[in-house]
């Protein structure tokens, strides 16, 4: 399940290559390193209230990286779906 959440986020990330630099983890415990100049003034604690707002919650790291832990109970289209969006602000 880790696995194809990876890939997911990394085919967001070659459809936002200017906003997100890497998608990286290990099982379900994950991250998405996003590029500064690609936020703007925005930082990843933005993104993650975004995504908040879409059902989601992440933590903001540093201020350039959102750990992504997602709860076993949700189906993997439902997550990506939402984290999609989210990245669409």
């Amino acid at each position: 399940m880790g696995a194809e959440l990876r890939e997911q986020l990394q085919v967001v990330q070659k459809s936002h290559p200017k906003l997100i630099k890497e998608a990286r983890g290990r099982g379900l415990l994950n991250a998405v390193v996003l590029h500064q100049k690609g936020l703007g003034n925005a930082t990843a604690y933005d993104v993650c209230i975004s995504l908040k707002d879409r059902g989601i919650l992440a933590k903001p790291t540093h201020r350039n990286i959102i750990r992504l832990s997602p709860p076993l109970t949700i189906k993997l289209k439902c997550r990506f779906k939402r984290k999609k969006r989210s990245l669409e602000f």
